[in-house]
């Protein structure tokens, strides 16, 4: 499977591209997680499209899937859905062994990035981007952030 490995300051972290990816997703979250619960950010659009896909393969590989949506655009990205995930993320049970993906486009990748780096201090984090923007931005990128009431992407951090 094709592999970069993207190399930042704080530290070192793999790019899979392959075809069929998705369908493999288990197996590749089994390599890099400990944990055993998985919670996958999705947002209302996308989740009808790939959240079984992903939530199948990641139980199979033993993981036990929860998952959040959000609604669907830019005003997801909000201190309101992010509380929404860490309350989900609470009542699941998510430690900072266990796993976030996050599947859809760029305000997924933001918002649930962003509840990655900043729940219990960081939790692992897979990124599914599923649009070209988000490919080279939350995902590679590692930008993540929210929405403020008085400006774009003002609370944010690279993971």
């Amino acid at each position: 499977m094709p592999e970069l490995i993207a190399k930042t300051a704080s530290g070192d972290y793999s790019i899979t591209i392959r075809k069929g990816a998705l369908h493999k997703i288990g197996q590749i979250a089994a390599e890099v997680c400990r944990g055993r619960r998985v919670c996958i950010v999705s947002d209302e659009n996308v989740w009808p499209l790939y959240g079984e896909i992903a939530a199948q393969s990641l139980s199979q590989a033993g993981f036990t899937v929860f998952k959040a949506l959000v609604p669907p655009g830019e005003t997801s990205k909000s201190y309101e859905q992010l509380l929404s995930l860490y309350s989900t993320f609470s009542d699941a049970g998510i430690n900072r062994a266990d796993l976030i993906v996050a599947l859809g486009g760029g305000v997924v990748g933001d918002l649930a990035g962003f509840a990655a780096a900043t729940w219990l201090r960081g939790v692992p984090l897979i990124q599914i981007p599923t649009t070209l923007l988000a490919q080279v931005d939350s995902s590679i990128g590692g930008k993540t952030a929210i929405d403020l009431p008085f400006g774009k992407n003002l609370a944010g951090a690279f993971y």
